[in-house]
C-alpha cells in the first residue's frame, strides 16, 4: 500500500490467518500484523424500538423513562449526544459468523419471546438426541437451552409475569435479535445459555453455584450475574475463580445501594447496626470479574430520571461504586429490553424500560461477546483488558457526596474515582483499542497491591478512594512496627493482613469490628485519629498486606515500616 509502510499479504491454502499473524509478529522486521477485514457501513437496525435504546446509539433523541405509570411522572427526556456504547459502529467491525455463548444466571429467560427465540444457545447433543435421556451424560436430561436449578427442570422459561422477567430483560440487553421487531441486543450474534436459579423474590447461593459449574462444563465464554448480596462466600468466590481458570469472564452488577463497595461498613448512630457496603460477587478481587456501575443518558452517575432539580444526584442516586472494587460504568438507567411476552405496556407489550446495575452489567457482557467475536482466542483477562482500557472518560461522570453525615444540598463533586477506570464502556473502542499503548490500571486490593517501600507517602479521598493496600515480604520471628501519620482532624485506620490472605474484606467473625479477632488479620489500629501504630512479630516468612483505610475522611498520609 503505497505511502503507508503497510503490506497486504495473501495467506496460502493450508495456513490459517492466525498462524500467519503469529509468524509475522515474531519477525524483527515487522512492527505489527493483523487480519485484513471486510467492514460494512455502520447502519442502524430496523427494529421499531431501537430509537428508544439510547444506550446503544444516543443522538439526544427523546426516549421513554422508567415508571411510566407513576402519577405525574415524566414520560420522556433527552440525553446527551454520543453518551452511548457506540453499538452500530461496533457491529460494522465484528464478524457475524461467530456466536460467543453468554450464560445468563438469573430468573430464567422467556425462550418464546420473538426477540430471543433465535438467540439461544443450543445443546446439540440433547436437541438431536432422545427425549427423556441424558444424551450428553452431564447429569441433566433434555437441557437443550440450559437448566432451571430451582425446579430441577429443562424448562428455563419463568412464570409469565413481569416480576420474574428480570432474566429475560438481561438476556435482551445482551443479545436480542437485530432487524426483526422490538429491540436489538448489544451482541446480536451472541447466544444465551439460560440458567434459572430462582425468582425475583428468592435466589439461592446453592443454585448459583450449580449454574456457574454448568456454564463451565458447557463451555460458556461469558457469565452475567446481575445479582448481589453483602455476604462474602468462600464457595461463591471459588466457583468464579474456577470459571476464570476455564477462560470465562464473569460480569457482575455493582449493586443498587448507592454505597462505596470499597468500605467494609458504614458506622451508624449509637445503638444502630452498621450498614454493610460491599456487594458480592462484585467485590471479590478476582482477575476474571468485571464489576459494573450504572451511568445514564447524560454520562452521569446513575440516578432515577424521574427526580427533579438538585435532588437528582444526592437523593435519587442508586448505583454503587468503588475506586478499587468497581471496574467500569455502563448505561443502566431507562434501559428498554425484553420481558415476558404480553406483560409490557400497551404500546410495546413485549418490552419495558427498567433501571439498575442489573441492566448495566449485561451491557458489558454484550461488549465482552463482541470482543470475543473479534478475538476468538482471547481469554477472560484479555477481554477484560480490552474493555477497561478503551472506556470513554466523560467529564460529567463524577462522584458526588450523595449521602451520609456530610451530605447536603448543593455539595460539590468529590475528587477521586467513581470506578477503577473512571470511564464508561465503549464497544467500538473495545474492538479497536491498542493494548500496546494501554495504561496499566492500579488496584487497591490484594491482586494489585502496590509494593511497599518505607517511608511511603499516599493520599486517600473519601468515599471515592478510601483504601490503599501495599504488599511487603517480612521475615519470620522479626518484630516490626508500622506507623501511620495522617492529617489532623481525619480518621484513618491501619490494618496488617497475613500471608495467604485472598480477600481484604472477608466476612469472617470479627473482621469488621475494630480490633476484633479475625483469622486473616495480623494487627490493626483503629482509633479515632489519623495517627495509628501497630507492632507485631511476623509468625511466618511471606508477603504481608498493609492497608490504610479512611473513615469519612481523607488526605495525605505517611506510612513507615521499621524493625523494633
Amino acid at each position: 500500500m503505497a505511502g503507508t509502510n503497510v503490506d497486504v499479504v495473501r495467506v496460502g491454502s493450508g495456513t490459517s490467518v492466525a498462524a500467519a499473524i503469529r509468524r509475522y509478529q515474531r519477525s524483527p522486521l515487522v512492527r505489527f500484523a493483523e487480519p485484513d477485514r471486510i467492514a460494512s457501513v455502520a447502519a442502524n437496525p430496523n427494529d421499531p424500538l431501537f430509537d428508544q435504546q439510547w444506550a446503544l446509539n444516543n443522538t439526544g433523541q427523546p426516549h421513554e423513562l422508567t415508571d411510566q405509570g407513576v402519577p405525574g411522572a415524566k414520560t420522556k427526556r433527552q440525553g446527551t449526544s454520543d453518551a452511548d456504547v457506540d453499538a452500530p459502529e461496533a457491529w460494522a467491525l465484528t464478524p457475524t459468523g461467530r456466536h460467543p455463548v453468554i450464560a445468563v444466571i438469573d430468573t430464567g429467560v422467556d425462550i418464546n419471546h420473538p426477540d430471543l427465540q433465535n438467540q439461544l444457545w443450543v445443546n446439540s447433543a440433547e436437541k438431536n438426541g432422545t427425549a427423556g435421556v441424558d444424551d450428553d451424560h452431564n447429569g441433566f436430561v433434555d437441557d437443550v437451552n440450559g437448566w432451571d436449578f430451582k425446579r430441577n427442570s429443562p424448562n428455563v422459561t419463568p412464570a409469565n409475569t413481569l416480576d420474574d422477567s428480570h432474566g429475560t430483560h438481561v438476556a435482551g440487553i445482551i443479545a436480542a435479535e437485530r432487524d426483526n421487531e422490538g429491540v436489538s441486543g448489544v451482541c446480536p450474534q451472541c447466544r444465551i445459555m439460560a440458567l434459572r436459579i430462582g425468582t425475583a423474590a428468592s435466589i439461592t447461593l446453592g443454585n448459583e453455584l450449580k449454574a456457574i459449574d454448568y456454564a463451565i462444563n458447557k463451555h460458556a465464554n461469558v457469565i452475567n450475574l446481575s445479582l448481589g448480596d453483602p455476604a462474602w462466600s468462600k464457595a461463591e468466590r471459588a466457583a468464579i475463580k474456577r470459571a476464570g481458570k476455564a477462560g470465562i469472564l464473569v460480569v457482575v452488577a455493582a449493586g443498587n445501594s448507592s454505597m462505596d463497595n470499597d468500605i467494609q461498613f458504614y458506622e451508624q448512630p449509637k445503638g444502630q447496626p452498621p450498614s454493610w457496603a460491599p456487594s458480592y460477587p462484585a467485590s471479590y478481587t478476582l482477575k476474571n470479574i468485571v464489576a459494573v456501575a450504572a451511568s445514564n443518558d447524560r454520562d452521569q452517575y446513575g440516578y432515577f430520571s424521574q427526580c427533579q432539580g438538585i435532588f437528582q444526584v444526592w437523593q435519587c442516586g442508586f448505583t454503587s461504586w468503588g475506586h478499587d472494587s468497581v471496574d467500569v460504568a455502563a448505561p443502566g438507567v431507562d434501559i428498554m429490553s425484553t420481558v415476558a411476552v404480553g406483560k409490557g405496556p400497551t404500546a410495546h407489550p413485549d418490552d419495558v424500560v427498567w433501571d439498575g446495575t442489573s441492566m448495566a452489567a449485561p451491557m458489558v457482557a454484550g461488549i465482552a461477546g463482541l470482543v470475543r467475536s473479534e478475538h476468538p482466542f482471547y481469554n477472560a483477562v484479555q477481554i477484560k483488558d480490552a474493555i477497561m482500557h478503551s472506556v470513554n472518560h466523560p467529564a460529567s461522570l463524577k462522584l458526588f457526596d450523595a449521602w451520609g453525615p456530610e451530605a447536603g444540598v448543593g455539595k460539590k463533586p468529590l475528587t477521586g474515582h467513581f470506578t477503577r477506570t473512571q470511564g464508561r464502556v465503549n464497544a467500538f473502542r473495545a474492538l479497536t483499542a491498542s493494548k500496546t499503548n494501554a495504561t496499566p490500571l492500579t488496584d487497591g486490593n490484594i491482586d494489585g497491591a502496590k509494593l511497599f517501600a518505607s517511608p511511603k507517602i499516599g493520599h486517600l479521598s473519601w468515599p471515592a478512594d478510601a483504601n490503599d493496600v501495599y504488599r511487603r515480604k517480612l521475615r519470620k520471628g522479626i518484630r516490626y512496627q508500622v506507623i501511620l501519620n495522617g492529617p489532623s482532624g481525619s480518621d484513618m485506620d491501619l490494618w496488617v493482613w497475613r500471608p495467604g490472605t485472598t480477600e481484604i474484606f472477608q466476612f469472617t467473625s470479627g473482621c469488621f469490628v475494630r480490633g476484633g479477632p479475625c483469622p486473616a488479620l495480623e494487627a490493626v489500629s483503629g482509633g479515632r485519629t489519623a495517627d495509628e501504630k501497630v507492632t507485631f512479630k511476623a509468625p511466618k516468612t511471606g508477603v504481608f498486606y498493609i492497608q490504610v483505610n479512611g473513615w469519612y475522611s481523607g488526605g495525605r498520609y505517611k506510612l513507615t515500616l521499621k524493625k523494633v
